[in-house]
């Protein structure tokens, strides 16, 4: 069944099943950690609006939670707390979202698989964002331009697994982060990226990183976008400007603005080394030939915001299908709803609203490894300082921005350098921060990698790195553990009111691994069959059924390590 027809039915279902709710719906923030609060309109983030504040949160100790009470009336138990919550099912009704097969949808599939969008005509946004990599790219770190495969063979269509970064020695992944998933992108209308860096405020419009500065050193409105751009819009004028991921060495002295008009020459047939039927697109799709950027990242924006895919049993259970969950993921949605000083595991705090995620930015000492990303006053770092790159503010050291857990199954490995492979490793980390890093590392007496089976060097892209250049684990990211170590410590001190974090993860529950199972049996219960099953994923994908069709002779027609397609 079209995807765009399963949409239309879900939000159906949820007025005829649930009429007080669809007649109004709650503030897209949804109710706080211990659900009393109160929110600020329209964005839920407020201090006195998320369940955070220190009388408000149940932060007071740490307990164990009994796996076995969670499953006595189960059911009974969060029917109530739906009810006192007031949660309801996703309503995208109001979001204006097109279908796949809008024109400019389809303009924005189109280059969405366009290499010659990037500067050196060799990734794509699709090189860290296919639809069957869960959004992503199953990868840890991404690796943009220079992609070869573990010959060295130039392989630009080569994604996920066995793509390795040709200019490292060591063929180190150059992207400091994590791929996020693009499923479901058009229901966030707050910030996009880790850190925030492009997010739209109140009564200020978007910001980016193109935004000019007030005398006070405040981020302005971006004056480059067009009037009613989309967030998806703003975001996706970025990643061509990033050396590591769509730019490489080209237009090197060109400011953003200036190279974008020089990629635009690309598509609207002024450049004779690139003649192509991308004006006609254009015509379908907006009315004329013109081609600018402006529409480019707006045709890119519109390709991802129709990737919606919330169908799932979570979604199911709230329009009336008391059978859609097992009683195990009705027992793990209790732990996760229910703050701490309720008996459960205050997930929701940070993981807000319907689409489990939030506005807010959160310090939970993720591990670090990778490139570092320093901050305004620190250009050589090993750290990554998330938030802070944006705001300046060292109370925003190390924090990131809740991804969203809807598909969260199929959008791993975990985390903002994709450093934990499992939901349960995710899981865990919450409950002992100090802990799950040393585990991760094989540590003992604060040195790492004492016996060699470190789950850090069972992530499969450090094994392909290994493998490839016949080097330890440790070798590879030697100061992996340290920097990671030095996060915790952060949040430790934040905990320990000796720095000022206002998102800190404060103290977590001792979760037995029978609740743990319970809260990842629940998170699986938000994925969409759509995205792990080819054809229904197919009408988002250019492949070489389609590949005839393109605008130009460049598309990216994915494969995996062995030259299956994707």
């Amino acid at each position: 069944m079209n995807k765009a027809v399963w949409i239309s039915m879900l939000v159906l279902s949820s007025a005829m099943i649930i009429p007080s709710q669809a007649q109004e719906a709650p503030p897209r923030g949804g109710p706080g950690a211990d659900g009393q609060r109160g929110e600020r309109p329209n964005d839920g983030q407020g201090r006195n609006g998320d369940g955070r504040g220190r009388n408000g949160d149940g932060r007071g100790g740490r307990g164990n939670i009994d796996a076995d009470a969670n499953l006595v009336n189960a059911e009974e138990n969060l029917q109530a707390l739906i009810a006192e919550r007031e949660i309801s099912p996703i309503d995208v009704e109001d979001l204006d979202l097109p279908g796949i097969t809008d024109a400019k949808a389809q303009l924005g599939k189109q280059l969405f698989f366009a290499k010659n969008l990037g500067g050196e005509n060799s990734s794509a946004c699709v090189s860290c964002h296919h639809p069957t990599l869960g959004g992503g790219d199953n990868l840890s770190l991404s690796v943009g331009v220079d992609a070869v495969n573990e010959l060295d063979i130039s392989s630009h269509d080569l994604l996920g697994l066995g793509r390795f970064n040709d200019n490292d020695a060591n063929n180190l992944p150059a992207v400091p982060r994590n791929a996020p998933t693009v499923f479901n992108l058009g229901l966030n209308n707050r910030r996009m990226f880790w850190d925030g860096r492009v997010e739209r405020r109140r009564n200020q419009g978007i910001l980016t990183p193109d935004s000019p500065l007030s005398e006070d050193g405040d981020r302005l409105a971006d004056p480059n976008l067009p009037a009613g751009a989309t967030l998806a819009a703003a975001q996706a004028r970025f990643p061509v400007t990033s050396v590591e991921e769509m730019r490489g060495d080209f237009a090197s002295g060109s400011d953003n603005q200036d190279l974008r008009a020089q990629l635009t020459t690309r598509f609207d047939n002024s450049d004779g080394d690139y003649v192509s039927n991308w004006p006609a697109l254009f015509a379908q799709a907006y009315g004329d030939t013109n081609v600018t950027f402006d529409r480019i990242a707006d045709a890119l924006g519109e390709y991802e915001r129709s990737m919606v895919f919330i169908d799932n049993p979570w979604q199911a259970y709230l329009n009336g299908d008391s059978d859609a969950l097992t009683d195990q993921q009705k027992a793990g949605a209790l732990v996760f709803f229910r703050s701490r000083r309720d008996g459960g595991a205050g997930c929701a705090g940070c993981h807000r609203g319907d689409t489990f995620s939030g506005g807010r930015h959160n310090l939970v000492a993720f591990p670090q490894f990778g490139p570092g990303k320093g901050n305004a006053s620190t250009t050589d770092t090993p750290h990554d300082f998330g938030r802070e790159n944006i705001t300046g503010d060292i109370e925003d050291r190390m924090h990131f921005r809740p991804p969203t857990l809807l598909n969260i199954a199929v959008t791993g490995p975990y985390g903002h350098t994709g450093a934990f492979q499992t939901l349960e490793e995710v899981v865990d980390h919450y409950s002992n921060p100090r802990e799950s890093i040393n585990t991760l590392f094989a540590a003992q007496g604060n040195e790492a990698f004492v016996d060699g089976e470190a789950p850090f060097c069972q992530l499969p892209q450090i094994v392909d790195l290994m493998q490839k250049n016949n080097q330890t684990c440790e070798s590879l990211y030697p100061d992996a553990y340290a920097n990671s170590i030095a996060a915790v410590e952060h949040l430790e001190a934040a905990r320990n009111d000796e720095v000022e974090a206002s998102g800190a993860l404060r103290g977590s529950p001792n979760l037995s691994p029978e609740v743990v199972a319970q809260v990842v049996a629940f998170l699986n219960a938000l994925t969409d069959p759509c995205v792990e099953n080819r054809d229904c994923l197919a009408p988002w994908i250019v492949d070489e059924s389609n590949e005839a069709e393109f605008p130009d002779n460049n598309p990216l027609i994915a494969h995996d390590r062995d030259n299956n397609a994707l």
